[in-house]
């Protein structure tokens, strides 16, 4: 057991290339923090698999599709080299003194990336300017990233009217992937 600040661990100097598997209740308050963390790393991952407690919200966060409202920047950064599913819900009576909301049990499982060369930094950064203003179209959402967001929705083959829930996994990579390539040609 290690009894330790999860946030300041550096867990792939701590398992040494040994298989892992998380299994946790997760403290809400730093969950998601983790949960962004641990997918953003360099892959193959540290980790085998991730069985975890969220609240509710953020378990269907983490496993929408695109257009539903869940769909969001955690849908994005877990499917694009992951499989994250839902095992079942957990009502809130099941613990005491029961919490005011619902929680369910998600299981992640690696796979390789849906598109080489993605730095997880690049991935991070795009979902975070889409995402931040989730009524806007992509075009006025991403000029935090660049004042050229129409070249670099061209790049990427996306409606620049498009808003950024009805973009698919596949659409995020390709815009990560032209991010990037204006960035190194800049």
């Amino acid at each position: 057991m290690i009894a330790d600040d999860a946030m300041a661990l550096d867990e792939k100097a701590l398992f040494a290339g040994r298989p892992v598997k998380i299994v946790s209740n997760l403290p809400y308050n730093v969950g998601t923090a983790l949960f962004v963390r641990w997918m953003t790393t360099d892959w193959q991952p540290w980790w085998q698999s991730l069985t975890l407690m969220f609240q509710r919200e953020v378990a269907e966060r983490i496993v929408a599709q695109p257009d539903s409202k869940a769909y969001g920047r955690l849908s994005v950064l877990s499917q694009w080299r992951a499989d994250p599913r839902i095992l079942f819900n957990v009502p809130a009576s099941a613990f005491t003194p029961p919490p005011k909301v619902a929680s369910a049990i998600i299981h992640v499982t690696p796979r390789a990336p849906r598109m080489e060369g993605i730095d997880p930094k690049s991935m991070e950064r795009v979902t975070e300017a889409a995402f931040g203003q989730r009524r806007k179209m992509l075009r006025a959402s991403l000029k935090t990233l660049t004042p050229k967001t129409e070249e670099l929705l061209e790049r990427a083959g996306i409606t620049p009217t498009q808003r950024a829930e009805t973009v698919n996994i596949d659409g995020f990579c390709k815009l990560a992937l032209a991010w990037q390539a204006m960035n190194d040609k800049a």
